[in-house]
């Protein structure tokens, strides 16, 4: 039986560029982006001079974005503020979707999100990013030496164990006697994995040429090339041939049982851990993929069809112009995959996801040798992943919707992380008499507290450092900030009023207390104690001003937050909006021949992905609460500290990856509104539903805080107001806010525990 099949071979030079990429191309599928996104947002740039800051803002839906740019222009004429107008950047949205997603991120109660949600056609892309994507089969030209240092540690590392099993494959094959084609194929496959690169697989055909197509460059191309390491490995442009396949019958073959029972299985495992491996490390999948290809492919053709060919050759060989080039490669390592998309999501993500499947393998199995530290931070990683899928889904069904479901949808989901997270941990301190352990409820406050200050200082700190250093200095929107900043007080204010309540008419409780006098003529003694701590309870357990003062004050406190979280999602999304963003209102307009666009993920997917993520960060949070005491006993660190970094940091980075990727290109303005918005949810949206969730299902979560946790968010909220006054940011500015950041981590770190959050 013969099969007609057409192969083409694309010799096209990768040009490899120098300086900054330009992106032109709408709706780009399988895009890559930024670290953790999808490429900028510009697809339309109109640069009039030299800036050094942008100013970003929105406008209602479906507008086209323009980003307002100021520098330093001390040798230009005019006013500054002539400067700005005249000096902007036109950000044109890809689609409606595109639109409604980059609107959203400039709503107040909305998550700031980088990456697209829509897809973006590859054809369109750089020869960069095509490259990523094409197959191990296009065989490219190769400018660049193929000695390079991490093409040697491929050989230290892999390739002298991968062509060793080959050689051993070979004389077992030789040995049976009957699996002689494949000692053959063992040893070309021994030579070839030892230095795959610059090299071709390729599968001879006895068949007859039905039709070859060559470019008429191709003569030229011939003539001219040269047989060195770096010359290309096709000579023409573009080759297309079309011939006839003799296809075999693989069980028909007597070599090819004895290659099932000895060869394949042994070569099989290996070649999928080193795809595995090689694919987890990102930058090493080119290697992964000829490991693929070997494991779906290569490892089951005939044997005496396989060759070996070496792009040294500046011309096709007659009989190479008859075969099918399987895979080439020539490089172990390309940085550009940290770019890689699967989905929609980055590679390094959902490479991540390795990590919850073995948590939850490892973690509910319990194998006797696995400790609980093992479990417990293989659960925090697990999380790291599915926050960021939660994330996602919330973005993408936001930028399909309507306001009001984005609204509600960003308020509820925007946390279900964190109260996941402290709900099982809170439910997990109840004793068999139905008493709590309270260091579970302090690991929680605690988490609440490092959240908020990692919120305020470090991730407007880290977007002011990252984006001053590339830009100088950089502007945002005062009047957005304003806002913000007199929600940030209205939540502390609200959030620790329980706290300050607590202090003035609590009662001083000690461990011990001893007689003292400092004269010996002195009649009177005074009480010398240590171990003193604010206590809710009066004498002999008298809980009258916890029951009757601080819970009342609790229940009312919840009820106004939300209200407040409500009004100012009114007040800047809704009757002042023009207010707030009138510098940009001037300047919008949206083409609205650019179509929907088509999202990543529907609605539906969206909904699946969160709620199934959902359940995932349950049973992974379960994991966390479960191993969590022996975690602490092992590692020794105060538990204060463990919960102001890996538990109320853990969660938050998305919003710190997506608030960088916003400063490096000149929006420094979502960076620091993602910190802001984080911390006035936290104390609006999820403080309130914690005392709902323990006034239904009592978890003892009392709203009083430590007083190094009530100081710290406090400093960190009249420090972020000072930044906001005059609308600008650099570096210096985002250095002293991670230096505070810093130092609060290190009052954490030395601080005592008390006795009672020790768990």
């Amino acid at each position: 039986m013969e099969e007609e099949t057409t192969f083409q071979a694309d010799t096209s030079i990768i040009p490899v560029p120098h300086g900054p990429t330009n992106y032109h191309t709408p709706d780009q599928q399988l895009g890559v982006g930024d670290v953790f996104g999808n490429g900028p947002d510009i697809v339309a740039t109109e640069i009039r001079r030299r800036t050094h800051s942008a100013h970003f803002d929105v406008s209602g839906d479906h507008s086209q974005y323009k980003r307002s740019v100021s520098g330093d222009h001390s040798h230009y004429g005019g006013s500054q503020e002539q400067r700005m107008e005249d000096n902007y950047v036109i950000i044109t949205p890809e689609n409606a979707i595109e639109a409604q997603r980059m609107i959203n991120n400039h709503k107040f109660g909305f998550k700031k999100w980088k990456s697209h949600v829509t897809f973006r056609p590859l054809s369109q892309r750089s020869d960069v990013v095509k490259d990523l994507y094409a197959d191990i089969a296009s065989t490219k030209p190769v400018r660049v030496s193929t000695c390079g240092p991490s093409n040697c540690l491929y050989v230290l590392l892999v390739g002298w164990w991968l062509s060793l099993l080959y050689l051993l494959m070979a004389a077992i094959m030789t040995a049976t006697v009957i699996g002689l084609p494949y000692a053959s194929y063992c040893l070309k496959m021994s030579k070839y994995f030892l230095w795959p690169f610059g090299k071709f697989v390729y599968l001879s055909h006895s068949c007859t040429l039905a039709k070859l197509q060559e470019s008429p460059l191709q003569e030229h191309t011939r003539s001219t090339a040269e047989s060195t390491e770096t010359s290309s490995l096709l000579g023409s442009p573009t080759i297309q041939k079309k011939y006839k396949v003799c296809s075999k019958t693989f069980w028909g073959r007597l070599c090819s049982y004895p290659w099932l029972l000895f060869g394949g299985p042994v070569l099989l495992i290996a070649h999928i851990a080193v795809a595995a491996v090689s694919w987890f490390f990102v930058v090493t999948i080119p290697i992964s993929k000829v490991n693929q290809r070997m494991i779906t492919h290569v490892l089951w053709l005939p044997p005496e069809e396989v060759s070996i060919g070496d792009s040294g050759s500046s011309y096709m060989e007659p009989e190479r112009i008859h075969s099918e080039i399987i895979m080439f490669t020539h490089q172990s390592v390309n940085v550009y995959y940290f770019k890689y998309t699967v989905d929609g999501m980055n590679i390094i993500l959902v490479n991540l996801l390795v990590f919850v499947i073995l948590a939850l393998v490892i973690g509910y199995t319990k194998p006797p040798n696995v400790s609980g530290v093992v479990i417990c931070i293989l659960a925090v990683l697990a999380v790291i992943p599915l926050t960021y899928y939660i994330g996602m889904a919330i973005i993408s069904i936001s930028a399909q919707s309507s306001f009001a479901i984005g609204v509600v949808l960003n308020a509820t989901f925007g946390s279900v992380v964190e109260i996941i997270l402290y709900v099982i941990s809170m439910r997990q301190a109840q004793l068999p008499n139905g008493s709590f352990q309270p260091c579970y409820a302090e690991l929680v406050k605690s988490a609440l507290a490092g959240t908020l200050i990692g919120s305020i200082l470090f991730i407007p700190g880290l977007c002011m450092v990252v984006g001053g250093i590339k830009y100088t200095s950089q502007r945002f929107n005062p009047k957005a900030a304003s806002v913000t900043a007199l929600l940030l007080f209205v939540a502390i204010l609200g959030v620790f009023s329980p706290s300050f309540f607590s202090k003035i008419f609590g009662d001083l409780q000690c461990d011990r207390c001893e007689m003292n006098t400092t004269r010996d003529t002195n009649t009177t003694y005074g009480l010398q104690c240590s171990g003193c701590k604010q206590s809710l309870e009066g004498l002999d357990g008298d809980n009258s001003l916890y029951d009757k003062h601080i819970e009342p004050l609790v229940y009312a406190i919840a009820i106004v937050l939300p209200i407040a979280y409500i009004t100012g999602v009114l007040f800047t999304l809704k009757t002042h909006t023009s207010y707030v963003y009138d510098e940009f209102y001037q300047q919008v307009s949206f083409d609205e021949s650019s179509g929907p666009g088509a999202p990543q993920w529907s609605r539906l997917k969206g909904v699946v992905i969160l709620i199934g993520s959902a359940v995932l960060i349950a049973l992974c949070g379960d994991l966390i609460a479960d191993n969590i005491q022996t975690f602490l006993r092992s590692s020794g660190i105060s538990e204060y500290f463990i919960g102001v970094t890996m538990i109320g940091m853990v969660p938050e980075l998305p919003e710190i990856v997506n608030g960088v990727q916003f400063a490096l290109q000149n929006n420094v303005n979502l960076g620091i509104e993602i910190g802001t918005s984080t911390a006035i949810q936290v104390c609006l949206i999820q403080v309130p539903i914690l005392v709902l969730i323990n006034l239904i299902f009592p978890m003892n979560f009392l709203l009083t805080f430590n007083d190094v946790h009530v100081w710290a968010v406090v400093f960190a909220v009249i420090v972020i107001n000072y930044i906001f006054q005059d609308g600008k940011s650099d570096y210096f500015q985002g250095a002293a806010l991670v230096s505070i950041y810093i130092i609060l981590l290190c009052v954490y770190f030395f601080m005592p525990v008390p006795t009672t959050a020790v768990c």
